[in-house]
């Protein structure tokens, strides 16, 4: 995924990639193999935490270079930036103040911020003077927990230790779902008064967040 002139081309490439994984999250529950229910939960929760990133990384860099939302407005900015280098100059700084560019003035990327975080694209967008920030405030004003836990879930499939696995059940019983069940027993769990799986609902929650962002 990669950053557009045109946010519709943006909005595509994400909800095309979360859609797949949400597919493959919905075939896991015809799949009797424990050993493979936990490979594909392993990449799915990964995966889906990294299109997310991706696209959140993506989404600033289009909005810093002027992109058009799928509405048709042209994004503007309050600070003059030539190129990608020079809107992530803007950005790690903000995070990360010891940090230099190289000797060509390259930034790094193990520099940048966690993406993932919606309070780094508000904060950023809002730093550069992004004339949507307004939109961006408000698709993250709803409430939606795919951004808090989904981060904790990852964790748990990327480290697996008893201290991801505690943290990772102690979020069941928000949604409804008892914690005494394991984490991938929790993914695949329905939430209260919910028709899918966790993870579903989750991977559901980004494309909304996706669409939202982009159409103006």
């Amino acid at each position: 995924m990669r950053p557009h002139k045109n946010l519709i081309k943006l909005q595509k490439a994400a909800i095309k990639k979360l859609t797949r994984l949400e597919k493959l999250s919905t075939n896991i529950l015809s799949i009797s193999s424990n050993r493979e229910v936990e490979t594909l939960l392993t990449y799915i929760t990964i995966e889906t935490l990294n299109t997310w990133s991706n696209f959140s990384r993506s989404f600033y860099l289009s909005c810093a270079l002027s992109a058009k939302t799928v509405s048709g407005t042209r994004i503007t900015i309050s600070t003059t930036i030539a190129n990608f280098n020079d809107a992530i100059g803007l950005v790690i700084p903000v995070y990360k103040p010891s940090a230099t560019p190289n000797n060509v003035g390259i930034w790094h990327r193990r520099d940048e911020p966690t993406w993932h975080d919606p309070n780094v694209i508000m904060i950023i967008c809002n730093h550069v003077g992004c004339s949507n920030i307004t939109q961006i405030q408000s698709g993250f004003s709803g409430g939606l927990t795919v951004f808090r836990n989904l981060p904790t879930f990852r964790n748990f499939y990327a480290h697996r230790n008893q201290r991801t696995e505690y943290a990772a059940m102690q979020i069941a019983s928000q949604y409804g779902i008892s914690n005494l069940l394991k984490p991938s027993q929790i993914l695949l769990s329905l939430p209260l008064n919910r028709s899918q799986p966790l993870l579903i609902e989750w991977i559901d929650e980004l494309i909304l967040t996706v669409e939202y962002l982009c159409y103006e």
